[in-house]
């Protein structure tokens, strides 16, 4: 039996493991602060992660994890803005400046997920 192989998988899969919890962890942190972001905050949505909508605040340059339960009304389309309905749940704003589409990956590679 080789040992080294043994020893290798069983570190990458401890790696993986640990990585993915810390992330994990992050994210749902990320959906707790929501409750404690200022009235005047605007969210643009990205993408769906999951059951979760994957927004960010640009000028804070924040990731945000938002469960799909806190949006009051419609989905949102991809870069649509969302404003603060009450605390921790939002709505689309119909009346906000959409981010353009193509932008979005560019948009999040700047941001890191809230802490």
């Amino acid at each position: 039996m080789n040992l080294d192989f043994f020893n290798s998988t069983k570190s990458n899969f401890a790696s993986t493991f640990l990585r993915d919890l810390q992330n994990c962890f992050a994210k749902k942190h990320s959906a707790d602060l929501l409750k404690t972001l200022p009235w005047h905050t605007i969210l643009t949505f990205a993408k769906m992660d999951g059951n979760s909508l994957v927004c960010f605040d640009y000028n804070e340059k924040k990731t945000y994890y938002m469960p799909k339960e806190n949006i009051v009304g419609n989905m949102p389309a991809i870069g649509d803005p969302l404003k603060i309905y009450s605390p921790g749940n939002f709505y689309v704003d119909t009346t906000g400046i959409v981010a353009q589409e193509n932008m979005i990956e560019d948009y999040l590679k700047e941001c890191t997920i809230a802490k």
